[in-house]
């Protein structure tokens, strides 16, 4: 348990929190900025069982705020370069990759079996799939998403995404991002997983948003 000796000074988690995560399997879809803070902090604290879903190559836009891709890993397969790097974070854990684009066709026998499903793709079209998904097999998932200077995020587990999308809601084009606020908001969505997994208190169906420019964030309670 020396890896996790940091984690074992919190009051509130103990070895059995742990040995709790343990058990638990998470999937990811998505593991560009937001997926790969996510994986990284859930593979260094206690969750073992890890699955990582994309279809994309690495580019040097993705530089920015991918945190586990360097300038050598572009045109590699995304899964395969962020499997290899989370891997070098823990031997120990167990994570699979699997390189496809997530649809209405496949994603009920994707997120079979989960104890948790991660949204962290960055387009509203594939963020409504998985929620629909979800929400088919009963499955709880943590929604993330940032836009600029702006972020939100939400752990459903009696709702879902469709209460409150538009079924018509499209991303913009000219979405930008800067790159510190996918790492502000992945750490922030990150600690609620963690919390969730390892059996604690957390803010569930309540959606988080958080706008840098004006230091406001609101919480809606579903």
């Amino acid at each position: 348990m020396e890896r996790f000796s940091r984690l074992l000074q919190l009051n509130n988690i103990s070895i059995d929190n742990i040995k709790l995560a343990s058990k638990k399997r998470v999937l990811i879809i998505g593991v560009g900025g937001v997926g790969q803070h996510i994986a990284t902090y859930l593979v260094t604290n206690g969750v073992s069982n890890l699955t990582i879903i994309d279809f994309d190559k690495v580019e040097i836009s993705n530089l920015n705020r991918q945190i586990l891709l360097s300038e050598a890993d572009i045109g590699k397969a995304k899964v395969d370069v962020v499997k290899s790097a989370l891997y070098s974070k823990n031997v120990e854990a167990n994570i699979a990759s699997i390189n496809i684009r997530v649809s209405e066709d496949n994603i009920s026998e994707l997120i079979k079996g989960y104890d948790l499903v991660v949204d962290a793709v960055d387009n509203w079209s594939s963020k409504l799939v998985i929620a629909k998904g979800c929400q088919k097999e009963n499955i709880s998932y943590m929604h993330i998403g940032v836009d600029g200077y702006k972020g939100q995020y939400c752990l459903f587990v009696n709702h879902s995404l469709l209460d409150i999308a538009k079924p018509d809601i499209v991303s913009s084009p000219k979405d930008g991002v800067l790159g510190p606020m996918v790492g502000v908001i992945s750490s922030l969505a990150a600690i609620d997983i963690i919390h969730y997994i390892f059996g604690l208190e957390v803010e569930l169906d309540t959606l988080i948003y958080y706008d840098h420019l004006t230091n406001k964030l609101v919480k809606v309670k579903l």
